[in-house]
């Protein structure tokens, strides 16, 4: 099923734009046309099986799954899952305020990641 390939492509991959989810796609199934998969993609999204996440300028797609929060290396990129941060007392802590009316929140966190610090510390010793 061309659907369950899409969302096994995006779980495989954790999180990805759209086009980096269609391109990793065409690679190994060539047989599935671009169309298809960006219908495939909405009908997940509608589905409520994947979501878009919106980080700094850019969307991503990911699988649902538990809260959690994302971390984003401003190096490499990377996303990273940030499990166990509890998400429901933030939200709950403004969700009955009168002045709002929150439904949901994403909260991302901006920085360097240990890989590319470790590779940085290993270059800064090389260069010594």
């Amino acid at each position: 099923n061309q659907r369950q390939i899409v969302y096994n492509e995006l779980e495989m991959l954790g999180h990805a734009s759209t086009e980096a989810l269609i391109e990793n796609i065409m690679g190994k199934y060539s047989n599935i046309s671009l169309a298809t998969i960006y219908r495939n993609i909405s009908i997940l999204l509608d589905e409520g099986k994947i979501k878009k996440i919106k980080l700094r300028d850019c969307d991503i797609l990911e699988t649902v799954k538990a809260e959690h929060f994302h971390f984003i290396c401003e190096k490499c990129g990377e996303i990273i899952d940030l499990n166990g941060i509890n998400k429901k007392s933030i939200y709950n802590q403004y969700k009955d305020e009168q002045i709002y009316q929150i439904k949901n929140c994403d909260i991302s966190f901006y920085g360097i990641c240990q890989k590319c610090i470790e590779k940085e510390k290993e270059e800064n010793e090389v260069c010594m």
